[in-house]
């Protein structure tokens, strides 16, 4: 009887055969980071995630001493990386622009206009190239003239209305001093006048031509028929006391230069023989003449 009496106590009083198991550790997180250790080694200094709040203590119903369900808990940050540092450059300002106008871009030209173009051009270059290096060669020089013979005849001159009736009959020397080209002359025209008035009579004479280092005797008449002389011009005409006369003789026509194929341009000549003195036979003479050796005239081309 005691000893029955005595086997619950001493159940109490001592522990069991198999002690309480201890409650499992929480289930490995669902979802996130895995656990890292801080870098510096404290664990309490490295950022962390929470889902929702700190795993609360077991639930006092709870079987075994597990938690209890939908517990998040925490994980550590990624390792942060600091941004690069930023240097700051300053740039020069931008250069002013000039004021912009709105207008519509011109299309470029074809290629093939273009090249017709360059073509055109370079041909009129080698052309002009050309004749710089002929004319180089060929040197050409103006022709030489001089007055070797002027005559007047039948000379009438009328103090009521001041006009002058007469003939003169001229004689140029027209040399070519180039040995390689020769020269054509165009519409030749003759002038003859009192100095320095206005002409008072023109002819047109016939075209000639020279060769080379050729010289030629240009004859030629021209009749006044009652033209009007001024009275300082024709002070020897009325007097009739003879004495002399200054006279201009002018030749104006237009030159070329050839040689074979090659030509020059045309040049327009001017030939001037001025104050030429023409002196009366004698007193009311109606002849005067040029006396004296050939006279060089002035050449203009």
């Amino acid at each position: 009887m005691q000893t029955s009496s005595s086997s619950p106590s001493s159940s109490s009083a001592h522990p069991p055969d198999h002690p309480v198991s201890k409650p499992p550790p929480p289930p490995a997180p669902a979802m996130g980071y895995p656990a890292n250790p801080s870098p510096n080694g404290n664990p309490g200094a490295a950022a962390a995630y929470f889902a929702a709040a700190a795993p609360p203590p077991s639930a006092a119903g709870a079987p075994n001493g597990t938690a209890a369900f939908g517990v998040a808990y925490r994980y550590p940050a990624p390792p942060h990386h600091p941004p690069p540092p930023y240097h700051h450059y300053p740039y020069p300002p931008p250069p002013p622009q000039p004021p912009h106008h709105h207008c519509a871009p011109h299309p470029p030209p074809p290629t093939c206009l273009r090249r017709l173009l360059a073509a055109v051009v370079s041909a009129f270059l080698l052309l002009g190239a050309a004749t710089f290096i002929v004319w180089l060669l060929l040197r050409p020089r103006a022709p030489a003239f001089s007055l070797t013979s002027l005559a007047l005849s039948r000379v009438a001159y009328s103090p009521s209305n001041s006009s002058l009736s007469a003939s003169f009959d001229a004689a140029l020397l027209a040399a070519n001093p180039n040995a390689k080209l020769s020269v054509t002359y165009f519409s030749p025209l003759a002038s003859v006048s009192f100095a320095p008035s206005s002409p008072i009579a023109v002819a047109s004479l016939a075209p000639f031509s020279q060769g080379p280092g050729n010289t030629t005797t240009l004859a030629f008449r021209l009749v006044v028929d009652d033209a009007y002389v001024g009275p300082d011009d024709a002070a020897p005409l009325k007097s009739g006391g003879g004495g002399a006369v200054g006279v201009q003789v002018r030749l104006m026509a237009v030159a070329v230069f050839d040689r074979g194929g090659w030509r020059t341009r045309r040049r327009v000549m001017r030939v001037m023989c001025d104050g030429v003195q023409v002196v009366f036979r004698g007193k009311n003479s109606t002849e005067a003449a040029f006396n004296g050796p050939p006279r060089q005239c002035d050449v203009v081309l």
